[in-house]
């Protein structure tokens, strides 16, 4: 019995301490009116936004950070952490031309040998592509001189008919690559150039 009263009384002190501790707990926070407000409660409108949690001695336990201004933070260190890798690559991209060229005078020699390798390509496709189309009337033409004697065109010319084709058709996707290589080389060493200077020189 006595044991039973021990537990009640214990139970009854418990129960009495942490309603006293509930009630001790309370919020604060400033409004948009710059009104500071004390309360045992945080309102609705108020959840989101800046406030802090206070004890029974009126010590900040715990403190909410306004969501947009979370928010905004947030999106202020992604910025940050994006300019901070594109200075890094930036950075990258200055030591790697460093280490690539000695002189403007070497990207200019380079740029020239790599254009004038590129031409070279695009005049032997040029003179092939004419050598092809001759061969192709020459073909063609013994092709209609058996159409007009009345005679088919034997497989075996129509094979090579087709074969000259397939090359005119390779040597022009040939020498418009190799034309769109150059404005590509133009474009890469101009690039390079300026990000030369601007490493070594700053401009």
């Amino acid at each position: 019995m006595h044991n039973v009263k021990f537990v009640l009384l214990v139970l009854s002190l418990f129960l009495f301490f942490s309603d006293a501790s509930a009630k001790k707990k309370m919020y604060k926070w400033v409004d948009e009116n710059g009104r500071v407000t004390y309360s045992d409660k945080v309102p609705p409108e108020q959840i989101d936004k800046e406030h802090k949690e206070l004890n029974e001695h009126g010590i900040v336990v715990e403190k909410v950070v306004d969501k947009e201004v979370e928010n905004q933070l947030a999106e202020q260190k992604r910025q940050q952490e994006a300019e901070e890798k594109l200075a890094a690559e930036e950075e990258v991209k200055r030591q790697n031309i460093l280490k690539a060229y000695t002189s403007e005078k070497e990207i200019e020699r380079l740029k020239e040998e790599r254009l004038f390798a590129l031409k070279k390509n695009i005049e032997s496709a040029q003179q092939n592509l004419e050598f092809q189309k001759n061969s192709r009337e020459q073909l063609v033409s013994m092709a209609a001189d058996s159409e007009r004697k009345g005679q088919p065109v034997s497989d075996s010319l129509q094979s090579r008919i087709k074969a000259v084709d397939e090359k005119i058709s390779y040597q022009i996707e040939f020498i418009e690559t190799k034309k769109a290589e150059v404005s590509t080389v133009e474009e890469k060493f101009e690039e390079d150039l300026k990000m030369y200077n601007q490493a070594k020189y700053g401009k």
